[in-house]
């Protein structure tokens, strides 16, 4: 021990300098690897406890839709009243439920709906839109129109001006969705851009919607955001609406290239409907992939692995300067 000790006080500085920097660089590695075991660890328990769940909230689900079970009747079971206190398994019930919820129709639809409002899951679907991370925001929101939570119109209009694209479109469907197309009135004093590929997801949208009522959108078509006007071409063409013809035809000089040539468009839609010839819109509106649907790729570690990791680097260089220049200094 003494011979060891001998050994380090016969150091030079620049020697003790380069072990220092040395140690340092292999504790932060090692924290690195057990922020990742740490981490795989967590994601596997986890995923068994996904799986060992799976099936208790899957007969759960189906007795309230089709045997008209209630709340009350899970009070004396011992599992459920255990597991949901957790937070994990809520988020699992509500997953199930919503693909569920895709599924049916009629009454048993309305029945999860009500489970919905019932176990106040409605509060971590407004929980998810507090978050800070868009996708999470959007999962959200998506939930809230699932279950036609008409109240939350409101929450949701606030993201319909968002600089994120997919969460801007996200709101603007669940918005329709919610409202029916007077929803889109709020375009009338829009002044952020609406890009092809949030307005064609959104046709898309309103197509596969059962629409009752279709407004006029005469006021899009006067709108000074050219991509709103752009929008609204598209409306009027998707909907047929002619009597706005002599507007569209005027529209084809505007000095906006984009939108003179869906005005273009638009009047040759219109007026081949006017004189009975189907034309078939698909030829005229460029389709774009909706990447709403497509999967997020996930990160291998989460942000907070690597932002410790970034500042465990940083202090090692922060450490290893100070080092040096305090044996620099001593060794003048």
């Amino acid at each position: 021990m003494k011979s060891l000790w001998k050994y380090f006080v016969d150091l030079q500085d620049i020697e003790m300098f380069l072990i220092a920097c040395i140690l340092l660089f292999s504790l932060s590695i090692i924290l690195f690897i057990g922020l990742i075991i740490t981490s795989r660890l967590k994601k596997i328990r986890k995923e068994i406890y996904r799986k060992k769940n799976t099936a208790h909230i899957n007969e759960t689900l189906f007795a309230i839709a089709f045997d008209g079970a209630t709340p009350k009747d899970f009070n004396d079971d011992p599992l459920f009243k255990r597991n949901w206190r957790r937070k994990l398994y809520k988020r699992q019930f509500l997953k199930e439920l919503i693909k569920l919820h895709r599924l049916y129709g009629g009454e048993i639809a309305h029945k999860l709906r009500q489970c919905y409002t019932d176990f106040r899951l409605i509060q971590l679907s407004y929980s998810k839109i507090r978050s800070r991370r868009w996708e999470v925001k959007c999962a959200g929101i998506q939930e809230l129109g699932e279950m036609e939570i008409k109240k939350a119109v409101p929450v949701i209009l606030e993201y319909t001006r968002s600089r994120n694209d997919t969460l801007k479109m996200v709101a603007l469907i669940e918005v329709i969705h919610l409202s029916g197309l007077k929803g889109l009135s709020l375009l009338e004093d829009y002044t952020e851009p609406l890009n092809d590929w949030i307005q064609l997801n959104l046709l898309e949208s309103i197509k596969e919607a059962n629409i009752s009522e279709v407004p006029d959108f005469d006021y899009l078509l006067k709108s000074t955001n050219d991509t709103i006007v752009v929008f609204g071409l598209r409306l009027v063409t998707l909907f047929h609406q002619s009597h706005h013809i002599k507007t569209v035809q005027s529209l084809q000089n505007s000095p906006s290239r984009k939108i003179n040539t869906q005005a273009g468009i638009a009047y040759h839609q219109l007026s081949a409907t006017a004189i009975g010839d189907s034309v078939e819109s698909k030829n005229t509106l460029l389709q774009i992939p909706n990447e709403q649907n497509r999967p997020q790729q996930k990160n291998s570690y989460s942000r907070k692995v690597l932002l410790i990791v970034l500042l465990s680097g940083l202090i090692v260089l922060t450490i290893a300067f100070v080092l040096w220049i305090f044996f620099y200094s001593s060794s003048n």
